[in-house]
Order: structure tokens, then sequence, then C-alpha cells
């Protein structure tokens, strides 16, 4: 018959808190947003909609028969201590020490009951310093190898032209679980598109899309590694709908990083509800020049070649040579002659312009000259 201690019902109890800790851990990391949305008040907010699914999201199963609900938690023994056997005056004697006789023949001394504070220091604190030490290690080592990833995700913000023509690629949005990513709609000016209804979802299983409503921003969680879906965008009075690939990874491939888009704007061809003025000849706006969308994205090619302003150049403010061409990445508005330019939502914008020394920029309302250093 096994004997079940108090030290050792506490030492098992306190094992099982930290079981139940990862456990809430655990179950905590598998609430998508739009759940925890839910249970954040009893009535959702109604600006966060959540996009319409062809397929409705998979149930939990049920614990299968005969599996325990919870942990079967060992009670201490009802009084306290178990007195010994053979009275408390022999408290610690064995039951037949050094051939004790009951009766009276060759007894024995009793020995002394230990001190009453080395069994309060059993009850309150079974382990000693070193063991809770260690118990401690354990969990923080446990901790770690939870949280281990076997891929680290770079975090990227890019843009992306759109090209709505037939056999054109959609654009694809690279995820990862539980890693958030927003994708924002701009026209060709730069200005948001907002969404005219809550997008499509091919599935919830693996995907939580949601849209912030009247605005022309998504935001898409994956809930599940090394899956691919599709989602349908519908703009306000634009007729053709935007189709977009949804990916949480590559299974083929062997990477150790994985680049996710923490932020995507898909540039649609056209002008928006809220195009900016001053409006340009289509010509002019460079919607699918890779060159000028390396320049926008603050990665330009590697054979361009810096240009230095001469004194204190505004703030964001850069220009580069390439090709015979110059190209001015600046949040102000250019004043000088152009020949394309691409912006971002940010207001970020990238010209391409011919050779010159002076480009003029306007700031605030007030005109600046850049001066450049060509040699």
């Amino acid at each position: 018959m096994h004997v079940i201690t108090w030290a050792s019902a506490v030492a098992l109890l306190f094992a099982a808190s930290l079981v139940h800790a990862q456990q809430a851990e655990t179950a905590a990391a598998k609430v998508s947003p739009s759940q925890a949305l839910a249970a954040a008040a009893v009535t959702p907010d109604p600006q966060w909609v959540a996009a319409g699914t062809a397929k409705p999201t998979s149930q939990a199963q049920e614990a299968p028969a005969g599996f325990p609900a919870a942990e079967t938690v060992i009670a201490p023994p009802a009084g306290g201590f178990q007195a010994p056997p053979n009275g408390p005056a022999n408290y610690g004697v064995g039951a037949n020490p050094g051939g004790y006789n009951p009766s009276g023949g060759n007894a024995v001394p009793s020995v002394p009951a230990p001190p009453v504070i080395n069994q309060a220091r059993e009850v309150v604190s079974p382990f000693t310093a070193p063991e809770i030490r260690e118990l401690h290690s354990d969990f923080d080592e446990t901790r770690r190898a939870k949280a281990a990833q076997p891929v680290n995700t770079v975090p990227r913000i890019s843009s992306i032209a759109v090209d709505l023509s037939p056999g054109g690629a959609p654009p694809m949005v690279r995820t990862a679980r539980n890693e958030p990513s927003t994708v924002l709609f701009l026209d060709s000016t730069g200005a948001p598109w907002p969404l005219a209804a809550a997008p499509r979802l091919a599935t919830g299983d693996y995907f939580d899309v949601v849209w912030l409503k009247d605005t022309a921003s998504i935001v898409i969680t994956a809930l599940s590694s090394y899956e691919q879906t599709g989602i349908a965008v519908f703009l306000k009075g634009l007729p053709t709908p935007i189709m977009i690939k949804l990916s949480s990874g590559d299974p083929d491939s062997s990477a150790r990083t994985r680049v996710v888009d923490y932020r995507l704007d898909l540039r649609i061809p056209g002008r928006g509800p809220a195009a900016k003025a001053p409006i340009l000849g289509a010509g002019r706006i460079g919607m699918y020049d890779d060159v000028l969308q390396a320049f926008l994205d603050g990665v330009p090619p590697a054979e361009a070649r810096h240009v230095r302003i001469e004194g204190e150049p505004p703030s964001h403010t850069q220009v580069w040579q390439l090709d015979g061409s110059m190209y001015l990445r600046t949040p102000l508005d250019i004043r000088s002659a152009f020949e394309q330019t691409l912006s971002s939502a940010d207001g970020m914008h990238v010209y391409k312009l011919d050779p010159t020394p002076l480009i003029a920029v306007s700031q605030g309302g007030q005109n600046l000259s850049l001066t450049l250093d060509l040699w």
C-alpha cells in the first residue's frame, strides 16, 4: 500500500500548477483575433467586420471517452499529521526497536519528538531553496522550448502594383502564424481606396481576416503554418474584384528565415473616391515600373549611385543617379519638371527626372532648392 505524505501532496500540487500555467498560455495562443474580440465584450465592436467564408470553420472535437476531465488532486490527510501507532510519547520510535517489549520487559527509552518548528517547515515549505531554484529553471527551459520557432520571421513593409488585366498574376500576402499582416488598398495617386463590403474568404480554418469598416485596410492573421487560400476584395466604385493569395509558408522551403508582410500596400490602377490632386496624366504615374518601386521601398538597385545633397537636406530626402536619370525620394512636393512619379500611403514620393544640379521642392508652402553634388 502506497502512502502519500503531506509533503508529497504539496509537491504534486506545485508541479500541477506549473502544468496549468503552460496549458493556459497554450490555450491563449490558439485564440484568433476575431475570437478574442468577441470574448472581450458581450457586444462586439461593430466597426470590425469578419470576412465571410464559403466553408464554415471546423468545430473543436470532444474529448475521447474515458479521458479525465480534470486532474485528480490529492487532498491532505484530515486532522493534520497522523499520530504514530505507539503513541505521541514514542514519536519517531519504530514498531519494535531494539527488542522493545510492550509488556514492560527490556523497555527502551522513548526518543523525544523533533521540534515543532521543523514540522511547520515541512508543511509550509517542503522544498529546499536549491530545489525551488531547480524547479524554476526546469519551468524556464520548458517555456523556452515551447516558444522556440523552427523558422524566424523577418517583418517587411512593401507595396505592389496590382495588374487587373486578364492574365495578370494576383498579389500574394506572406503571413506567419499568430503574426498579423495589414493590407492597405491605394489608388494610382497614393490615396486610400476604401472597401465596399467585407472581404470574402474561401475558408476560415487557416486564416482570420477582419476589416475595419469604412476604411481601406484589412488585417490578416494565419492560424496555421504552411497553408494557402484566397480572398476576394471589392472596392468602392471598382467593378473588378481584387483577388489575393494568402500564404503562411512554403512547405518545400528549407530556409530558416521567412519574410512576413507586416504591411502591404496594394496599388490599384485608376483613381479612387479620394484621389489626390493635382491630376497627373496616366503616363506620368509609373504603376508597373520596378525601378521606381524599388526606390519607393527604400531598396534602390545595386547599380544606383547615391548623390549627395549640399548643406542640410530635408528629412527623409535622398537622390540617386541611374542609367542617365535621377531619382528623388522625398515626402515633399516637387516643383521641378519630372518624367514619372510613384507615391505610397504614408506620403512618400519618388520622382524620375533628367540630370540637373538643382531641384526645386516645396515644404509647408515654402519653396526650397536642393543643390546636388554630381561630381
